[in-house]
């Protein structure tokens, strides 16, 4: 149904991004914004016969837009906005690692390693268009520290975490 607004919308030669029913449309100055705004709203509803949410349509530079689980940010050295997860999208990826991490789930640890890269390569598929080298190596320490705490609780006694520790080449001083 939106291929129409699709075609209207390269009509007017406006740039635009479009995923499912989310769009953001492209322009140089707040008032061609606002122009533009208004004009989209009103053909959609019109001549789409649709409603347009008036709460989450708005105008606004790209720091302020979320679309699909991204935010953007002006890197001064490209002079250009570009794209990185939404740190709520961060927040959502950090409780379900929390939630494969659980030292209480009683599954093995080779289960949680393996439920774990289905999260991180669907993740990091979804977002690899994105800027997150930096966040990739802060998420990572993160992943490690929370399987080292879960290889530790299922090692339980100290006897046995010294056992395993010289099997991994420790000395035993």
């Amino acid at each position: 149904m939106l291929n129409e607004l699709d075609k209207e919308l390269e009509a007017r030669g406006l740039d635009f991004v479009r995923y499912a029913d989310d769009l953001i449309i492209m322009v140089g100055s707040r008032q061609a914004a606002d122009r533009v705004m208004k004009s989209v709203a009103c053909f959609i509803e019109e001549k789409l016969g649709l409603k347009v949410n008036a709460e989450k349509s708005k105008v606004d530079k790209p720091k302020g837009v979320k679309y699909p689980g991204f935010g953007f940010y002006f890197d001064s050295s490209a002079k250009a906005y570009k794209a990185r997860p939404h740190p709520k999208a961060i927040a959502k990826f950090k409780a379900q690692m929390k939630k494969l991490t659980c030292r209480s789930w009683g599954v093995s640890n080779s289960c949680k390693v393996q439920k774990l890269n289905q999260l991180i390569r669907g993740w990091i598929n979804y977002f690899k268009i994105g800027s997150m080298k930096g966040l990739c190596e802060r998420l990572d320490s993160n992943i490690r520290y929370r399987l080292r705490m879960c290889i530790w609780k299922h090692w339980k006694t100290p006897k046995n975490r010294a056992k395993n520790l010289m099997k991994l080449g420790i000395s035993r001083k």
